[in-house]
């Protein structure tokens, strides 16, 4: 039986919940108030999570998000939520490591490596926009397969937390915020001034070969910026975010997508030379669009199956337009023209500040992660709502939906008590999916168990009534054949 706890936000800010947020990556409002949810067999707690119901069976899929409560210390961490709104798997961030500074994860997904998916997601330290990280990589048994870091002149932990994109060549697309100087009198700074470089790497896996070393500073003009320029900007102590790079994706001739959210532009850049192809968006755009096509401090660039260029259009911060949105771009390189195709709004009026994602999964669905605010919308190809979900924190960077198998090596966790004269065991096992039924043995000695009970699995934790005898119990995890995925005793 899961209990739950109210949490004042605000009343005391947990070291996990790290950091200063500043214009491109701090969370969103906090409510009074959130109750989490505890459990008899583990000490982990989860959020809220209020998710639609559908009529629809969707038990294979599950969304993934990484609700952060940095501002008011309520929960932060990652989430593997099942169609019914509870959590298959828990994973808390750490309250701090060994240098006293609260790690935090960010960008959780299930991507393919080597021909076989994995869970993936950046880890590290956040001051924004500086981040200090890598990119843990784990099989489907959460086992870690590899810890991807930045190369060449730059340290392995300097990658930041926008970017984790495998391709299919084996290697990590990653981007990092390094301070360099450079004139910045053209926009009211020091001729020798500082910016926040923005630098994307392609890295092989498994050597940590340095594919490509691409730097903004050296194609992207401090011009371009639409970030207002502050008077105490472009510092050593406080470098000018002219570019905030937050996404790269491969697009489909092979270039790289490398999206910027305060040059409200993104760029076709040359995956071997780093040239850019084109710039759509901002103040140096090589296309002629329609007047509705404008977006700004947007998220999450994509090349979709179709041909056109998808994203996550925040409109904010400081808010330009009515709401945030999933914008669908048709982008033809040959006339150079850029026209809007389509849009997905929020099912209640949303500006999300900061964060967001777009994901277009193999059957045309649609799944829109609101950032800044920690909800996440399906909706269907034609742009119908489908399910709204939301979880209790201050904010959530992405938002994806995936189908996911996995058996942990670790084992299942039981506890059981009595009260009141009835004997109760709590079973729970933390990320596995495949578990359909508890079964529950005892006996006078371990070597003389019988079934003592035997129940559906009702959400991360099911509560097993028992006889108030019950003794050297066991608890097995079944499948939906029957067959034991694996046991653990329960005292």
């Amino acid at each position: 039986m899961s209990t739950t706890r109210r949490v004042r936000r605000g009343a005391a800010v947990l070291a996990a919940a790290v950091l200063v947020g500043v214009a491109g990556c701090s969370g969103g409002d906090a409510a009074d108030e959130v109750d989490l949810t505890e459990y008899e067999s583990t000490d982990l707690t989860a959020p809220p999570i209020d998710l639609d119901s559908t009529d629809e069976d969707r038990s294979d899929e599950y969304f993934f998000v990484g609700p952060k409560s940095r501002e008011t210390g309520t929960w932060s961490g990652r989430l593997i939520i099942d169609e019914a709104g509870e959590p298959v798997w828990i994973q808390e961030d750490d309250e701090a490591q060994k240098d006293d500074e609260p790690t935090a994860g960010w960008d959780m997904r299930v991507q393919e490596y080597e021909g076989e998916k994995v869970l993936t997601w950046w880890e590290g330290i956040v001051d924004t926009p500086l981040a200090e990280g890598e990119v843990v990589v784990v099989d489907d048994s959460y086992e870690e397969v590899a810890r991807v870091g930045m190369g060449n002149d730059l340290p392995h932990r300097m990658v930041d937390l926008h970017e984790t994109t495998i391709t299919d060549e084996g290697t990590m697309l990653l981007l990092a915020y390094v301070p360099q100087q450079t004139d910045l009198t053209e926009v009211g700074g020091e001729s020798d001034g500082w910016v926040w470089d923005g630098v994307v790497q392609e890295v092989d896996i498994e050597t940590g070969e340095v594919l490509l070393d691409w730097s903004s500073l050296d194609h992207i003009p401090v011009t371009d910026s639409e970030r207002e320029f502050e008077d105490d900007a472009g510092t050593e102590d406080k470098p000018y975010d002219y570019f905030h790079g937050n996404s790269v994706s491969v697009d489909d001739d092979g270039s790289l997508l490398v999206d910027a959210r305060n040059t409200h532009a993104f760029y076709s850049v040359d995956r071997e030379s780093g040239d850019v192809n084109w710039t759509l968006g901002g103040k140096s755009s090589d296309f002629e669009a329609a007047d509705d096509l404008y977006f700004a401090w947007q998220h999450d660039v994509e090349r979709a199956p179709d041909g056109t260029i998808t994203l996550f259009d925040n409109q904010s911060s400081p808010t330009l337009g009515d709401s945030s949105r999933g914008m669908r771009i048709d982008v033809d390189t040959d006339d150079m023209t850029a026209e809007i195709v389509d849009e997905f709004l929020p099912p209640v009026p949303r500006i999300a500040a900061n964060q967001g994602s777009f994901q277009e999964l193999e059957d045309g669905r649609i799944v829109i992660g609101w950032g800044a605010l920690p909800s996440f919308t399906e909706y269907s190809a034609d742009g119908e709502v489908l399910r709204d979900g939301t979880v209790g924190a201050d904010s959530n960077y992405r938002a994806y939906l995936s189908e996911w198998e996995a058996t942990p090596n670790e084992p299942p966790a039981a506890d059981m008590k009595t009260e009141d004269e009835q004997t109760t065991v709590y079973a729970s096992w933390n990320g596995a999916t495949e578990v359909a039924q508890w079964r529950v043995l005892g006996g006078p000695d371990a070597g003389a168990r019988t079934e003592l009970a035997m129940v559906e699995r009702a959400g991360f934790e099911t509560a097993i009534p028992l006889p108030e005898d019950a003794d050297n119990v066991v608890v097995e995890a079944l499948d939906e054949d029957g067959e034991v995925l694996a046991s653990t005793t329960a005292e």
